[in-house]
Formats: structure tokens, C-alpha cells, sequence
């Protein structure tokens, strides 16, 4: 049933729907799920606070997101069961890369609550040139394939992102091999001003860009570059472009968790 998850939070509007029920779930990082340290797991329910995050397993089975590294590794957050990356070096690498066709459709979900906008962090991206990022408390920004064209969605109308909130940041591809891009933002802030309902950030530019995308790193545009800070809770990606009920109700689910 599509179309009824609409609230901007949890326990608001009816469905059913997980992310398996749409066609095409290439990845799914998933909130308190699928979360290892060096011998607790979420699965066990024994994770303890500050402890370091080895993987974040994928519930779609195909991209498992592990950091081999002790000090670039992530920590978990007890006290809301969070993931948290402290801005510096901290950042997962994919097993195996989500690899995007040119011409493909896709959808890329993360749900983050940053701390500061201090700097530029990246949510997910690989090698440099391909990335998801905030610049900034109003700008975000998406580069493709070489990263040589740059979407870069700038409110100037008083909108902005506040400091600890959790938003999803969504972008989405459509149009086949005419590759329209756009950026949608949800989530509740403190004031009209951050409070974002599937929000088509600057919808007044119409970016385009066809061609192949690659996640490699989850939390970064490369390995120790624009690693983010704050709290990260959910990364899903599908081969397909949601509309806006498909959107409406992950959104629900999300929250929901």
C-alpha cells in the first residue's frame, strides 16, 4: 500500500512497507542492525558505549560495510544505539562496491544527524570524485562518475539544517539516459526553518548526469577524505527512482525503527 507514510516521524501514517518491498534494493545499512565490534554484536544486544565498530552488515546481503583500521573505525553510541563518527578519519569501505550503471535509475538514502557544519562531510562516496556531501548548513552537493560536474542544491531562502537532527538525505536519479538528478530532504528541526517534509532541496536547478556511479565508502568521498561528523543511522541505495509515495513511506519506516 503506497502513499500513506507521510509523517515526518515515527508512529505517523499507516504502511506496511520495509525497503525489501521495493524492486531493486542494492544495499541496505540498517538502524541498530547488523552491527559488529570485535566480539559484541547488536544481534546479541551486548554492544557497550565508545566501543569500536568492525562492520555494519548489509541486510540486502551484497555490500557489507567494514573498517579494518582500529583508529578510523567508528564507535557506537549506547545511549541511542547510534553509530558516530567523530569528523576526522572515521569512515567504512564497502566489501564490494555498489556499482550504478550509466543510464540507471537509482536512489540513494542516508539518514544522519550532524553535530556542526563546520566543514564539508561527505555521507557516502568513492575515490574523490564521486561523492554525497554537505558543504554546508544550507548546500548539498552530488558529484558523478569523475566528479568534473558538480550538483550543487544551495537554499538561499532562509532554509537550512539544524544541529542534531536527524535528516534523510535523498537523491534521486530518473529519466533513463537523461539522468535527472534531485535531492530531497526530511526530517524535524527546531523551527519552520529546519523542519524539512520531502523537501526538493533548491528545486530551482535541474541537474543532469547519466552516467556510472560507484559507492566504495560509507562515510567518506574517499577513505580519509570529508569524513563526516555526528551520527549515522541508516544507508540504503536501489537500482530504481522512488516517487514521492515510494519516498513517503521509507520515511515512515525509517523513522519508525
Amino acid at each position: 500500500m503506497l502513499g500513506l507514510g507521510s509523517g515526518l516521524t515515527g508512529g505517523v501514517g499507516i504502511t506496511s512497507l520495509t525497503p525489501s518491498d521495493i524492486s531493486n534494493l542494492d544495499l541496505w545499512l540498517k538502524f541498530n542492525t547488523g552491527i559488529a565490534g570485535a566480539s559484541n554484536t547488536t544481534a546479541a544486544g551486548n554492544m557497550s558505549d565508545d566501543e569500536v565498530i568492525h562492520s555494519w552488515a548489509d541486510q540486502a546481503g551484497n555490500h557489507n560495510a567494514v573498517q579494518a583500521t582500529d583508529s578510523h573505525r567508528p564507535n557506537w553510541e549506547d545511549a541511542t544505539t547510534d553509530i558516530s563518527f567523530n569528523g576526522t578519519d572515521d569512515h567504512f569501505d564497502l566489501a564490494s562496491n555498489v556499482e550504478i550503471n550509466a543510464n540507471e535509475d537509482f536512489t540513494v538514502m542516508v539518514r544522519h544527524k550532524f553535530t556542526n557544519f563546520s566543514s564539508a562531510y561527505a555521507l557516502v562516496g568513492t575515490a574523490g570524485g564521486e561523492v554525497i556531501k554537505i558543504n554546508n548548513s544550507t548546500d548539498v552537493v552530488a558529484k558523478i562518475n569523475d566528479g568534473t560536474v558538480a550538483a550543487v542544491w544551495s537554499e538561499t531562502g532562509g532554509l537550512d539544517f539544524a544541529t542534531g537532527v536527524y535528516y534523510i538525505f535523498t537523491l534521486v536519479r530518473s529519466g533513463g539516459s537523461d539522468g535527472d538528478l534531485k535531492m530531497y530532504v526530511h526530517g524535524t528541526g527546531d523551527d519552520t526553518s529546519s523542519t524539512h517534509s520531502d523537501k526538493s532541496w533548491d528545486d530551482a536547478h535541474s541537474y543532469q548526469d547519466a552516467d556510472a556511479f560507484t559507492i566504495a565508502n560509507i562515510g567518506a568521498s574517499s577513505d580519509l577524505s570529508l569524513n563526516p561528523i555526528g551520527f549515522m543511522r541508516d544507508v540504503i541505495v536501489w537500482k530504481t527512482a522512488l516517487n514521492a509515495s515510494q519516498r513517503a513511506d521509507m520515511y515512515s519506516y525509517i523513522n519508525g525503527q
